[in-house]
């Protein structure tokens, strides 16, 4: 795992941890990346995603999930616990461990990946024609017609 992956990780989890609650859930995945949006409000919008590229392991809940913010969120694990899940889950080489913890859950979210990356746009639900920057619609959202 390299400095910077470790960075990236600390920077997702202070993102998290900087709201009273946050919720996830998968927004989509290719068959090779796995994108996990997070969210105040999934009504309205998402304002975080976090994209797994070459996914090679995914243990994760497509029904919304939620995380106790008090504590960390997102981490990777200790080289101890790393060590004896990549054994257990079969894990190759070249992989990173992420995990996400899982309020109300004995199983947390657990994905293996060559590399992560994320966004921190809000993405709305809904159509608005005047997008500040940093704001983007969902691609599932088009402009209502008008009589």
């Amino acid at each position: 795992m390299t400095d910077e992956t470790r960075k990236t990780v600390e920077e997702i989890d202070t993102i998290i941890r900087q709201n009273a609650w946050f919720d996830f859930c998968v927004g989509s995945s290719n068959g090779n990346d796995l994108v996990i949006t997070g969210s105040t409000d999934f009504c309205y919008y998402h304002e975080l995603e976090i994209t797994f590229h070459n996914v090679f392991f995914a243990s994760v809940y497509f029904q919304n999930w939620k995380s106790d913010t008090r504590l960390p969120v997102f981490i990777i694990p200790e080289q101890a616990e790393a060590y004896q899940m990549n054994f257990q889950l079969e894990i190759e080489q070249g992989f990173d461990l992420f995990i996400f913890r899982v309020e109300d859950s004995k199983t947390d979210v657990i994905i293996a990946a060559a590399s992560i990356s994320y966004n921190t746009d809000t993405v709305l639900y809904y159509y608005r024609e005047d997008l500040q920057p940093g704001m983007r619609l969902a691609s599932t959202v088009t402009k209502p017609n008008t009589v």
